[in-house]
């Protein structure tokens, strides 16, 4: 009878709470979401990197971009903690998408970029900085040891691959969710759960606020990193939770709301307030999410966003490194998005959905 009881208990555990029975269409647009955030930061950087000036540059925020991304994972993983039938399930699964795509562009970086390094083969090897590189990146805390020894000293970014610090945010609400899942679960109905998420999107705002408060009297711009990590983050989070808790009655009113969350990022960029941006920036997601009928088929064939996400950054910094931007700038950012999608299809094909069939 205790091993029933147990096995009940642990099938139980998981499951969204009663309340929570809002059924989310599967004609949607995240995959292409995904991918279209994912370029944002693209052209981003191929501007920002390489020095170059483009027309559109200012329409692709980079930081936005990223944000968008915090909200579609709260979205997303909260359902799919809700889904897994064990707390292992889940940790392996958040694994399996995560991990092997990171490993190699860590260890492939340091390995490739050893023919652009101004050291001899053997030096490049047996640095201190490539060894740190190593074991800084491979457990996400990439600040440690952002750059590798000779490699892009005449850049204006010394940075291999100044994208990844975003996956040790996710990495640590990944490990986080299940608390947070398991709370909202006892909680039991949705104005608790909502009270929650709205603590933590207070507690998100108030500890960003501090640490630029520090920031700007110490003149320490570590508080500024700092202050953009969890829970300088977790606000965005919290409402991409929020979104998925409250699917049908965002859906209901959606039309109300997207013009108010477009007022939002408009005083954003003019006022640079971000205390409503994450409020703006869920609402716009949610809309163009699962609105828009013809872009539903855009990325069911295959999830690129990841693979554009990590392996654009070097990329760039060994075209500008070796001058292309200069020569034609606009011919060079054509070749970044060719090479970046075609790095991004291999690595989706013959690594990343296999790891998640097995």
């Amino acid at each position: 009878m205790e091993s029933i009881d147990n096995n009940i208990k642990k099938a139980t555990t998981w499951k969204a709470p009663a309340c929570v029975h809002d059924r989310i269409s599967k004609d949607n647009n995240i995959n292409f979401l995904r991918l279209f955030l994912a370029y944002m930061v693209v052209f981003f950087h191929s501007a920002e990197l390489s020095g170059s000036s483009y027309p559109f540059s200012k329409f692709f925020d980079g930081e936005i971009a990223v944000y968008g991304f915090f909200i579609i994972s709260g979205f997303l993983i909260i359902r799919s903690y809700w889904s897994s039938p064990s707390l292992k399930d889940y940790y392996i699964r958040r694994s399996k998408r995560l991990l092997p795509a990171y490993f190699i562009v860590v260890i492939g970086c340091i390995v490739f970029l050893s023919y652009y390094s101004s050291l001899s083969t053997s030096d490049y090897f047996k640095s201190s900085q490539t060894i740190k590189y190593f074991f800084s990146n491979i457990i996400f805390l990439n600040f440690l040891q952002p750059s590798l020894p000779g490699v892009f000293a005449e850049n204006r970014l010394q940075a291999v691959n100044g994208s990844l610090w975003t996956i040790k945010v996710e990495v640590c609400f990944y490990v986080i969710l299940p608390i947070i899942g398991h709370l909202m679960s006892k909680l039991k109905t949705k104005f608790r759960m909502n009270l929650l998420l709205c603590f933590l999107y207070v507690f998100g705002l108030a500890y960003k606020f501090l640490c630029l408060h520090i920031a700007e009297k110490s003149g320490n711009k570590i508080f500024v990193e700092l202050s953009r990590q969890l829970p300088g983050a977790i606000q965005y989070f919290a409402v991409g939770i929020f979104c998925a808790v409250n699917y049908e009655l965002i859906r209901k009113y959606e039309k109300y709301l997207v013009v108010p969350a477009i007022i939002i990022v408009a005083i954003y960029y003019a006022l640079g307030n971000w205390y409503l941006l994450p409020i703006g920036l869920g609402v716009i997601v949610m809309y163009i999410g699962f609105n828009f009928k013809r872009l539903n088929g855009i990325g069911k064939i295959g999830d690129y966003s990841y693979g554009v996400y990590i392996f654009h950054f070097p990329i760039i910094q060994i075209l500008t490194s070796l001058g292309y931007f200069k020569l034609n700038k606009d011919v060079t950012l054509l070749v970044v998005l060719g090479l970046v999608f075609s790095i991004s299809y291999l690595s989706w094909h013959f690594l990343e959905k296999k790891v998640l069939k097995r």
